[in-house]
């Protein structure tokens, strides 16, 4: 994972677009990251869908000069920020997740609404080569960085993502790990050891370790709600690919930042 590539803010248009973008400049200035605002906007494959009805050319010019407006509003406010703006035109995930191939973060809005249903941004937390901020719930919160670890080796990359963003916010750092019932203690052993380890790599802030018993999901979404941004790893959970952080990403009342372990 590259640490010196750009912070890709993907728009969608909707209204939460506005919440994405604030999220996605303030994580590009405490990087001294350049910026890149995109958006994707599907080809028509032909003059007639299937259903006999024609199909409607993406209007490419506005959508164009809608990006070039948000980048100059966000060069006005952050001078010293490195901002661009590109258009991609393709199938949304697949072409984000290409794109941001080198990308340090790629950051996306997703819904409020808790329905169960996949969603591009959750679909892009699992596919993105590079960590992936959902951006949801209270923003202007300066709550702690709460971070998931496992038995998992996954578990210290995400943890060392988690300290370095409260190393930027200038926050608490929580380090929660949940055992289900009839689990062993592999997992609370591993919590208390990435804890101690971050607490001396990072003399600055201040690290408590969370040993809950029940629902990982449960635990961290209730941690949300008084964190700035819970960090959690996608990973395998009984054959199904990042179960545990697509459920807290559609749960949680704050920004989820999504760190895949293959990624490593």
């Amino acid at each position: 994972m590259r640490t010196d590539g750009p912070v890709v803010v993907a728009l969608d248009g909707s209204d939460r677009s506005a919440a994405t973008l604030r999220w996605g400049v303030d994580a590009a200035v405490t990087r001294r990251a350049r910026l890149v605002v995109a958006h994707v906007v599907a080809p028509t494959v032909g003059p007639w869908t299937w259903a006999g009805a024609p199909a409607v050319a993406p209007d490419v010019a506005s959508a164009a000069d809608d990006l070039r407006v948000v980048c100059r509003e966000v060069s006005r406010a952050h001078p010293d920020l490195d901002v661009a703006a590109v258009l991609l035109q393709g199938s949304t995930v697949p072409t984000l997740t290409e794109y941001s191939r080198d990308a340090q973060l790629l950051v996306a809005g997703t819904s409020t609404d808790q329905s169960p249903a996949l969603t591009v941004s959750t679909a892009l937390s699992w596919r993105a080569r590079c960590p992936v901020a959902l951006v949801r719930g209270d923003l202007g919160r300066s709550g702690a960085v709460v971070v998931g670890v496992d038995e998992t080796p996954g578990s210290w990359f995400a943890a060392g993502l988690a300290a370095r963003e409260a190393l930027r916010r200038s926050a608490p750092l929580h380090v929660l790990h949940a055992r289900r019932a009839g689990h062993g203690t592999d997992g609370r052993a591993t919590a208390l050891d990435v804890a101690a380890d971050l607490a001396e790599t990072y003399p600055s802030i201040t690290v408590r370790t969370i040993l809950a018993d029940g629902d990982p999901v449960r635990a961290l979404v209730d941690a949300s709600r008084a964190a700035g941004l819970v960090v959690v790893g996608a990973r395998r959970l009984r054959g199904r690919r990042h179960l545990v952080g697509r459920r807290v990403a559609r749960l949680a009342a704050c920004p989820v930042l999504v760190v895949r372990d293959d990624v490593v």
